[in-house]
């Protein structure tokens, strides 16, 4: 063999350790908006599952028994974050190109769901349910939030906890803002952490539904609490409350949720309301949230979008904020542009796209490729009443699938009987009151 011959085989050995290395990388080295797209390419649910639920460690199952038993000091813990995270923050002002991110939808928008595998089941429950409901579904009437749905296509989690997950920002933001004396600068920050956290709202497999009086606690890496309780059966709502650890802020407020299905398409309304407060500034701003909808459920490639008009409004130092996604001429759904004004004076423009970036008057203040990712802990123990505690969660992740639908059918039956007793009751005392006005 020539020396050149042995040169391009030694070449050709390296590329393949590369290209090795490359497959077998660790999912848990990657953010958590990476984990789906990963085992979407591998194909393995049950990987999927098993992943989602390590890179949530809000319901570890008691598997990281050092992480459980850590006691958290909110104070101690600030003071590490602050240190780590915020005394040398900088906006990425060095990016200025638009970075789309591989598994973005470049001709639509939002974000495309490309594991043949899950598809298909996901598909095959929808044809189940509309065999079920028949015609409502097809017009659109149909509210899927009352629909039972099949185990074998959720992901082992509450939809508290994945609530929690869904702030994984705020905190970070929240607490640069509280620095902040100029309410203005104040509610750039907040629509930072708001829209900023998009980019991880795409949940294909949806999460297990809490039972009335469910509730959670987990606490974040910078030592703010929060707290999330499931308080309404029917329509299903859920109430939350994260405290900034030196009472600087506080953000809090409830997911009402609706969802409305059509031939090849669904959506996911909520019509909840959330509240930020800054202790020294005043200000209150309150907001709406987005429109998740899930496009091509039946053929076509499957994808997300969030859409919709947002507000936020600080009625206590007269600031408002308004953009809109999914309207702007020759920009995919993802984009969006707005205004805030103080009164009735335009003070500033921004743009982005949230799943690439945010830019005030030309200034970039966050960019998908320098997300902060910063950690959340469980509270252990919690109350009995905990999402960590649910025999079917534990199950799923098991992937004891017939057991776990049997677990879920018993609390679901059990929150059933509980609402006829209820009911029951209201209607028995309404007649003791009528015989007694009568």
């Amino acid at each position: 063999m020539s020396k050149e011959e042995e040169q391009k085989t030694e070449e050709e050995q390296k590329t393949e350790e590369e290209q090795k290395k490359e497959e077998e990388v660790d999912p848990l080295t990657l953010p958590l908006d990476d984990i789906n797209r990963y085992y979407s390419i591998k194909g393995d649910l049950e990987k999927l599952r098993g992943i989602i639920i390590s890179h949530y460690p809000i319901a570890l199952f008691d598997e990281d028994k050092e992480k459980l038993k850590r006691k958290y000091v909110p104070k101690e813990m600030f003071k590490e974050f602050e240190k780590k995270y915020m005394k040398n923050f900088k906006f990425p002002t060095d990016l200025t190109d638009e970075f789309r991110p591989p598994y973005a939808n470049s001709y639509y928008g939002g974000v495309d769901f490309t594991d043949a595998g899950t598809t298909s089941l996901l598909r095959g429950m929808g044809w189940e349910l509309v065999k079920e409901i028949g015609k409502k579904i097809l017009q659109g009437d149909f509210n899927f939030t009352t629909v039972t749905i099949p185990i074998k296509v959720m992901t082992p989690i509450s939809v508290l906890q994945h609530i929690c997950n869904g702030h994984f920002n705020y905190p970070l933001y929240l607490n640069l803002a509280a620095r902040e004396k100029d309410p203005v600068m104040q509610m750039k920050y907040v629509i930072v952490a708001c829209i900023s956290c998009w980019h991880r709202s795409n949940v294909f497999l949806k999460p297990l539904n809490p039972i009335l009086g469910e509730t959670y606690e987990m606490i974040w890496e910078d030592g703010s609490i929060e707290y999330v309780e499931q308080t309404s059966h029917h329509p299903p709502r859920s109430h939350f409350l994260l405290n900034g650890v030196n009472g600087d802020w506080r953000y809090y407020g409830y997911y009402d949720f609706t969802s409305n299905a059509w031939l090849n398409s669904f959506k996911l309304t909520n019509s909840g309301k959330r509240t930020i407060e800054f202790k020294n500034t005043n200000a209150k701003i309150n907001f709406n949230y987005p429109i998740d909808q899930y496009g091509n459920t039946f053929w076509g490639s499957f994808r997300q979008e969030c859409l919709g008009e947002l507000e936020l409004k600080d009625v206590n130092n007269d600031i408002t904020a308004k953009f809109g996604m999914g309207n702007i001429y020759g920009k995919t759904s993802d984009w969006f542009e707005g205004t805030i004004c103080k009164g009735e004076e335009e003070v500033s423009k921004f743009t982005g796209s949230y799943l690439e970036f945010i830019e005030f008057d030309g200034e970039r203040y966050w960019d998908i490729r320098k997300n902060i990712d910063i950690e959340e802990f469980p509270i252990v123990p919690q109350i009995k009443s905990s999402s960590i505690y649910r025999a079917d969660s534990k199950l799923l992740y098991e992937s004891k699938l017939e057991e776990a639908q049997q677990a879920k059918d018993d609390q679901e039956n059990l929150q059933r009987h509980d609402r006829k007793l209820r009911k029951e009751y209201e209607e028995k005392k309404n007649e003791e009151k009528t015989e007694e006005d009568n």
